[in-house]
């Protein structure tokens, strides 16, 4: 493993970096030494991270989620040595490397579930067995004070199991609906030690972070144990970036998760979750009208950032669009703060390659322009319409840049007017060409177009 010390990356490095690349390994079919010939392609594409979807030892579930051992990588898709070789080829390449863990259930198959279902039988009380949660009669109810932020029993079921003669609970179903996948028993100490094991295990392979799944589905987790089990063991390494996948999706206050889960990011789950319809901005480009926007990231995104926090959504690809209105779409999600995150489906993108090297484009402005990453402020500017277009300024984070964003969520060609507090000058960040206004800015953009301009005078940014 590698020694515990302090990295080469940038300090609080997800505050700075354009976007995530997930790899789904199993799902995709693809390997670990794969994903390092591949690093080329992602920061072509203008990334600055990369993250593996369960890297453990796990069965066929959720891509793989369902844990059989933690201690070992998949052999489906290689060995220690070989992840250990993509996190330094990472590391090299000044890209940083995340896993997604899931901390919560193991597979029906898992050892040590079997191990207990025969412990429990016998009547031996074994380190094994205290790892889940049993029941004689299968109807005991769990405490529910914590919800929606520890949700317990509001979902899932107990499962008769024959072979340890008692219920177990069960909150995943997999994929087809046809397993019971044990959940593991925060309640319980020897599991909390477990999955300290488990985490120190992971951050001690040199990764620069790790997104937690389904944190809000951990059996009789609280605050406390959340902190001393998974965070504060994290923390122990420098310079990571932790998520709690599903944080703030179940009407849960994300800034709770910042303040006193101790993580750093949640997905902006008040612009989409994924889990259901709700997609602020495919509405809005759908509906023609982007005035739910603002709101929207005031609500969610904005406290987040306040709180110290920074917010991870991607394009919604379930949801039908045009190259223009998808275009769109990545431009408004790497304008208006968020770090940006693709499952891999830019890769199989079956676009002309116009519209791809305008992507490519997109999500390298995050890269270039500090202002328009995570932590930057943003600040709305009225329009000539506000129910048709959707203009703002963000303003790096210390407070050296700014860029003024204009975006067309119409169909046709439309001119614009963006009301300014004084007159000032612009650069067209794609085209270089020098802009002048007065108190209102003029332009013209076409149907689902955006416009990202650098103010040209840096000293009147505080007048």
């Amino acid at each position: 493993m590698i020694p515990l010390e302090e990295n080469l990356l940038q300090n609080r490095w997800w505050e700075n970096c354009s976007g995530i690349m997930r790899f789904f390994p199993k799902k995709q079919g693809i390997n670990l030494r794969d994903i390092i010939n591949k690093i080329d392609i992602v920061k072509e594409w203008g990334f600055d991270a990369i993250e593996i979807f369960a890297p453990y030892y796990g069965g066929v579930e959720y891509s793989g989620l369902d844990v059989i051992n933690y201690y070992c990588v998949d052999p489906a898709i290689g060995n220690m040595a070989d992840f250990l070789e993509l996190v330094a080829q990472c590391h090299e390449n000044g890209m940083t490397i995340i896993a997604f863990i899931n901390l919560g259930y193991c597979a029906m198959e898992c050892p040590v579930f079997l191990k207990a279902c025969d412990d429990m039988r016998k009547g031996i009380d074994s380190l094994e067995a205290h790892r889940f949660l049993w029941s004689d009669t299968g109807k005991e109810k769990l405490d529910k004070s914590l919800v929606p932020y520890f949700m317990n029993d509001v979902d899932g079921h107990w499962c008769y199991s024959e072979r340890a003669g008692k219920y177990y609970w069960v909150k995943w179903k997999g994929i087809d609906g046809n397993v019971e996948l044990p959940q593991f028993n925060f309640g319980d100490n020897v599991w909390q030690d477990e999955c300290k094991r488990v985490v120190d295990f992971w951050a001690g392979t040199g990764i620069d972070g790790m997104i937690i799944d389904a944190v809000n589905w951990y059996i009789n987790c609280n605050w406390q144990i959340n902190n001393e089990s998974i965070t504060d063991i994290i923390h122990e390494y420098p310079n990571q970036y932790i998520q709690p996948e599903g944080a703030g999706g179940f009407k849960d206050d994300p800034v709770q998760w910042i303040s006193m889960g101790r993580y750093n990011s949640v997905q902006d789950y008040g612009i989409s979750i994924w889990w259901t319809d709700h997609d602020v901005i495919g509405g809005a480009i759908e509906s023609g009208n982007p005035s739910h926007i603002e709101n929207a990231l005031k609500t969610y995104h904005d406290r987040v950032v306040e709180a110290g926090g920074v917010t991870y959504i991607g394009p919604n690809w379930a949801r039908k669009a045009s190259y223009e209105q998808r275009l769109l779409e990545c431009a408004v999600i790497s304008t208006i703060g968020e770090l940006f995150h693709d499952g891999g489906k830019i890769f199989d993108l079956k676009w002309p390659e116009q519209y791809k090297a305008e992507l490519k484009e997109i999500i390298r402005t995050l890269q270039k322009y500090p202002a328009l990453q995570a932590p930057g402020s943003r600040e709305k500017l009225n329009t000539n319409n506000d129910d048709k277009y959707y203009a703002f300024i963000r303003t790096s984070i210390d407070k050296e840049q700014k860029i003024l964003v204009v975006l067309n969520f119409q169909k046709e060609c439309e001119d614009i007017v963006v009301k300014l507090k004084r007159p000032m000058e612009f650069i067209d960040i794609f085209s270089g060409r020098h802009m002048s206004s007065g108190n209102s800015f003029y332009i013209t953009l076409p149907g689902y177009g955006y416009g990202i301009y650098l103010y040209k005078r840096q000293n009147d940014f505080n007048k």
